[in-house]
């Protein structure tokens, strides 16, 4: 057998200024492929010969560009045209958060899908993977056959969840069954930083998903947060239970209706996790705890969520203060792809003077700073990788304990390899200050303490403060949760992001919102 492989990985935040663009995307081909999926072991056991198409990652950032979508496109589709003849199905990783601009839709991986089909006809199986900050419609539901989500927020499960769905569909394939996901729509709206697995009501919900797919009549089942910071009747949550055989579906319905009317009751315990504070706050109590290392994320400009990295508000903060209490700080980093370029050639003991700041707007206002080089080298993406995605430059602050790590492109540091590979040891520094939301596994391991700035920026994570939320009346109307009916339709959305909308259907007071976004 075969079984045509891929992968598109785009988190689209529409206030990202900058589109994500074709050179954005990092591209593997061929092996690369197949390793980035996780699986290459399964399949050979189970001799499966796997055909790889593209592997295009984007990560966060902003909208996809219609020339870059295209071309990634294009090489799904022509994987298929090219071994239509002989594959047995189709194994995908897509991320789900994908807006692309100019697309009918908007949702690169729902265009995947649609125009895939349309060459293969509506039986040959697909099964994808899926990052919980994705979205869903029943249309995507309808046209695969296995689809599931990673359970935890950071995703550390995300290489189990590609082997238990490569193992679930190799079992499709040699024991062919007519099945396809139940979906539901949820009506709540939160971000990643409100859901975090560890805490309630994640950690209530994922064992309520292990308890259902535990059960025979059950292939798997996944709880969808869903993506929140693009316009797209899509975004919002979702729930997917697929049966085990095509006598198992009206079992399946039920139990994504007791996970989606679950979910619901629990939708008032979505909260921050661990310490978040205004941004003058947390850098007090940053400064001011006793103990070492502390940890700041800088939520409003999370790379991770799309931010672009380059916002200069806590460093004007650090600057600023009065005294650090001899603490010696780092940022990792700002992304100033200018200043970082002019830089990467200095020497450590260079003194240098730069106007640090992408100058997007007031949150990325340039900086003057004057320094010694510390460090030169290269900038990392988190989760173990290895490829360099550009150069930085650390400088230490004159007359200070505070280091810049000034970065070509916006990367969040989140594990000690990414230190070490831009000449720095993580076990230097008192208070690190990075580009995310949620703190990453590695740093709440050895953070004494951490906390996150509700800073401004693009991804600001007061949903209620992003101003462009309008909300199907009907749902937020309704006094009792009724899954079946929760589905987006054009003239019936659960959530949009739109600040222009002539339907009556969707126009709902600013009180409404409000207590709505409140109840959230």
């Amino acid at each position: 057998m075969k079984v045509l492989i891929g992968g598109f990985v785009a988190e689209s935040n529409a206030r990202v200024k900058k589109p994500c663009a074709l050179q954005d995307f990092m591209m593997k081909t061929g092996d690369d492929v197949v390793d980035a999926l996780y699986v290459r072991d399964l399949f050979e056991e189970a001799g499966i010969e796997v055909i790889p198409t593209i592997y295009a990652d984007g990560r966060a950032g902003g909208r996809v560009t219609r020339e870059a979508f295209d071309f990634i496109l294009e090489q799904f589709l022509n994987g298929v045209r090219e071994h239509i003849d002989e594959i047995d199905g189709m194994f995908f990783f897509l991320h789900g958060a994908s807006n692309v601009l100019g697309l009918e839709g908007g949702s690169g991986e729902h265009t995947i899908i649609r125009e895939i089909r349309k060459l293969v006809g509506p039986y040959l199986p697909i099964a994808m993977v899926m990052d919980p900050h994705g979205n869903l419609s029943q249309e995507q539901a309808d046209n695969c056959q296995i689809i599931r989500t990673f359970r935890h927020s950071p995703h550390t499960d995300r290489p189990d969840c590609h082997r238990l769905v490569a193992k679930l569909f190799i079992d499709l394939l040699n024991n062919r069954r007519d099945i396809h996901p139940v979906y539901r729509k949820v009506p709540i709206l939160v971000g990643g930083e409100r859901s975090v697995s560890l805490d309630e009501p994640m950690v209530s919900i994922n064992k309520l998903l292990d308890e259902i797919e535990a059960d025979p009549r059950i292939l798997c089942c996944s709880y969808h947060i869903g993506y929140v910071r693009h316009d797209n009747a899509k975004c919002g949550a979702s729930v997917i239970v697929v049966p085990q055989t095509e006598n198992d579906r009206a079992y399946a319905e039920e139990k994504a209706d007791q996970i989606a009317a679950f979910a619901w009751s629990k939708r008032r315990e979505f909260h921050f996790t661990g310490n978040a504070l205004e941004p003058e706050d947390a850098f007090q109590q940053a400064v001011d705890y006793p103990q070492s290392p502390v940890v700041i994320t800088d939520s409003g400009d999370n790379c991770t969520a799309g931010g672009p990295g380059c916002n200069t508000t806590i460093l004007k903060q650090c600057l600023a203060a009065k005294d650090l209490h001899g603490k010696r700080v780092v940022f990792a980093c700002i992304a100033d792809a200018e200043t970082a370029l002019a830089l990467k050639d200095k020497q450590p003991g260079t003194h240098v003077s730069v106007e640090l700041g992408a100058n997007l707007d007031e949150l990325s206002a340039k900086v003057h700073l004057e320094g010694t080089v510390k460090a030169t080298g290269e900038l990392h993406h988190h989760y173990g990788e290895t490829l360099s995605v550009g150069t930085c430059t650390t400088i230490t602050l004159d007359g200070t304990t505070i280091d810049v790590i000034i970065a070509e492109k916006a990367v969040s540091f989140a594990e000690d390899q990414q230190y070490t590979a831009a000449g720095l040891n993580l076990f230097d520094y008192d208070l690190i200050i990075v580009k995310q939301g949620y703190i990453y596994p590695r740093l709440k391991e050895l953070a004494k303490f951490s906390v996150m700035s509700l800073t401004d920026g693009a991804t600001n994570q007061r949903t209620e403060k992003i101003g462009t939320a309008r909300f199907c009346a009907r749902c937020i109307r309704s006094t009792r949760f009724r899954p079946r009916r929760c589905d987006p339709k054009p003239e019936c959305a659960d959530f949009h992001l739109t600040k222009n909308s002539n339907d009556p259907a969707l126009s709902v007071s600013e009180a409404e919102k409000q207590a709505l976004l409140t109840s959230l």
